[in-house]
């Protein structure tokens, strides 16, 4: 195998880690939603029928009821809020998106053929990706890296 080639695998071998990743953020992603959606959507109902109840005066709930409800929309709140759930969802987006183009980048690198220009585009991608590492909080579920991992070949 000579040098280009064996960069040339290395590249090849990055674009898959990248793509694995982008696919475990995506997938992170996805299994978060039924929880997002109780802890931030169910809050919001709950409190809105407690308020609702209360202000026109129905019998539809006691106020004992409502304020029940009002409880336990507060507490959904506060874990939603403490978990740090929306940072962390934010920052899985970001990263899913850098992976997925790191995976382009380093496909496109695939069609160089000179040398030194390849070593220098696949340093300068390498520092992107390193930088990016040593900057992240969030990492998807291991389950969805095992899952992405299948999905997109052994990485």
């Amino acid at each position: 195998m000579t040098g280009l080639d064996q960069l040339k695998a290395d590249a090849s071998s990055r674009r898959e880690e990248n793509a694995a990743l982008s696919i475990a953020y995506s997938k992170t992603l996805a299994w978060l939603m039924p929880a997002n959606f109780l802890l931030v959507i169910g809050a919001a109902l709950l409190s809105l029928v407690a308020g609702a109840t209360i202000l026109i005066e129905t019998n539809l709930l006691s106020k004992i009821s409502s304020g029940v409800l009002a409880l336990v929309s507060s507490a959904f709140t506060i874990i939603h809020s403490k978990l740090g759930c929306e940072q962390y969802q934010a920052e899985c987006k970001k990263l899913r998106s850098f992976h997925r183009g790191m995976a382009s980048d380093y496909s496109n690198l695939l069609s160089i053929d000179e040398v030194d220009e390849f070593k220098r585009r696949l340093t300068a991608l390498n520092d992107q990706v390193s930088a990016t590492m040593k900057s992240t909080t969030a990492l998807p579920f291991e389950s969805a890296l095992i899952a992405a991992k299948k999905h997109h070949g052994d990485v």
